[in-house]
């Protein structure tokens, strides 16, 4: 049995890369409802979030048929790019047809799953733990994740305001960090190579890194072709890694860490990435931008 770890940023349109890594995923790890005997942790940022519910409420093959029917036209123009952050409703929408509708069955969550949100009213960072939560508090949060500060309204949760915490951080892996974990994938989307809080906890990290020429374009490319081919590079990129790393299996606890050590070792000019600097440095940020909007 492998306790495992996944964390998921946020990358708007780029997100369409994590289904991808998700369907071979399924492939490798067998979670206890599949008839397997792994546990997996998540913590997610924005559009990550969702893509993580998607994948622990076995609705996956449902969401990617959303992602490639999502079409923004233009999006990727300048103009397109106040009009994407301007479509609260429309991602609002996607949330919503990501449950079905209102008092159907199912989506519970069973596993530890934490969704970064900013709490406006505190002005503090929350890594929510929706396991076991009411169904309609987990929609509430998932639509609090992607409702970004200045551009959208706030999700009232508990009488508090919260909005969408990858300004503040979009690699969250710091609520993993208490759990007891063998290893821990994190997808990202960062032309940085970094080296996460210590070299220890760096070790145990699979990092799937999607890095392309149109970063900032690619965010943006809401619409069936530039979706279906990033899940498709989603798919093979990782498949690859998963190959290599759980080819004898997803406790094959020596092997995978030497596969994880060779890996990382490749990797050049690491840039060291601790977590309690960048939240508050990017609070400060983001306080700057609400008190001038």
């Amino acid at each position: 049995m492998a306790n495992i770890g996944l964390v998921l940023s946020g990358g708007m349109a780029k997100g369409a890369y994590q289904v991808g890594v998700l369907k071979a995923l399924r492939e490798f790890v067998r979670l206890e409802k599949d008839g397997g005997r792994d546990n997996i942790y998540i913590s997610a940022s924005s559009i990550g979030a969702l893509n993580a519910y998607a994948y622990l409420s076995g609705r996956l093959k449902h969401f990617e048929k959303l992602w490639l029917n999502m079409e923004l036209p233009g999006a990727s123009s300048p103009r397109g790019t106040v009009r994407v952050f301007s479509k609260t409703a429309y991602i609002m929408n996607f949330v919503d047809a990501l449950f079905g509708p209102p008092g159907q069955d199912g989506g519970e969550i069973n596993q530890d799953f934490y969704i970064t949100c900013y709490n406006q009213d505190k002005r503090k960072l929350k890594y929510a733990n929706v396991r076991g939560a009411m169904r309609e508090d987990i929609r509430s949060y998932l639509k609090a994740s992607v409702a970004m500060p200045v551009f959208d309204k706030p999700v009232e949760i508990g009488g508090q305001r919260f909005s969408d915490g990858a300004l503040i951080d979009n690699i969250p892996i710091f609520p993993l960090m208490k759990h007891r974990l063998d290893y821990i994938i994190v997808v990202y989307f960062d032309k940085k190579s970094y080296a996460f809080e210590n070299e220890y906890f760096d070790n145990k990290l699979v990092k799937i890194n999607f890095l392309d020429d149109g970063l900032v374009k690619d965010s943006l490319a809401f619409d069936r072709e530039s979706v279906a081919a990033m899940i498709a590079e989603g798919y093979r990129q990782s498949k690859e890694i998963f190959e290599i790393l759980f080819g004898k299996g997803t406790d094959d606890f020596e092997r995978i860490h030497n596969r994880i050590s060779f890996i990382n070792s490749l990797q050049s000019d690491k840039q060291l990435r601790i977590t309690g600097d960048i939240v508050v440095n990017n609070i400060n940020k983001l306080l700057k931008l609400l008190v001038k909007s």
